[in-house]
């Protein structure tokens, strides 16, 4: 009979280590009747879903960016979105499943890592990075005064990121202004009747983060 893989139950369980109060209604390993109706790899124990609780513990926002790097992951879901390790250059991708993930992370692992122990990205205090929140209290971030473009790196691209996210724009959240950031800057100048050159200076900024 399948049982829960060690490593995955150290993913668990270490994130309630660090997050003691942290919800997990969403947590689970094992299939229940509708993943048996169908190929999961959580009939065989080799999943995790980690419970989104940006309050109290994990934010999967930026959980999901982190795992992905993880040599023992397959897969990952999140809000619609399946990132494939075999695929990196895709990048992350539409999931056309059945859940979209919006309450909790999947995270599949291969059947040959199953007692990996080593830690996950959230084991032991390691550092994470500062969830991206580009408008609190309809307050938006000010400009950083240059044109973000193909090539540039750090918060402010994640700012932009998180924003066409929360805008309905399919991307990642990692700070790196790639070919995917400018094909959905582009997308975003289109609908607003910008001029389309897929970097974003002042009047892209002002877009995106009008109220």
């Amino acid at each position: 009979m399948p049982t829960p893989a060690p490593s995955c139950r150290k993913a668990l369980n270490d994130a309630t280590a660090r997050w003691p109060t942290r919800n997990r209604l969403s947590d689970g390993i094992m299939g229940d009747a509708a993943h048996r109706a169908r190929p999961s790899d959580h009939n065989d124990g080799n999943a995790f879903d980690l419970t989104h609780d940006p309050s109290d513990g994990p934010d999967c926002n930026v959980l999901s960016q982190l795992v992905i790097n993880d040599p023992r992951v397959t897969y990952v879901i999140w809000t619609g979105r399946i990132f494939k390790r075999r695929l990196p250059a895709a990048g992350w991708q539409t999931y056309r499943g059945p859940n979209p993930h919006n309450h909790h992370m999947h995270v599949s692992i291969r059947a040959d890592a199953r007692n990996d122990l080593a830690d996950w990205p959230w084991s032991n205090g390691s550092a994470l990075p500062e969830p991206v929140r580009p408008v609190v209290n309809g307050n938006a971030p000010a400009y950083p005064g240059v044109v973000l473009r193909q090539q540039s790196q750090g918060q402010h691209v994640r700012l932009v990121q998180q924003r066409l996210r929360d805008l309905g724009f399919n991307l990642g959240v990692d700070g790196d202004y790639g070919p995917a950031t400018f094909r959905e800057v582009s997308a975003f100048q289109r609908r607003k009747g910008l001029q389309v050159d897929g970097k974003v200076g002042p009047t892209t900024w002002a877009a995106l983060f009008a109220n």
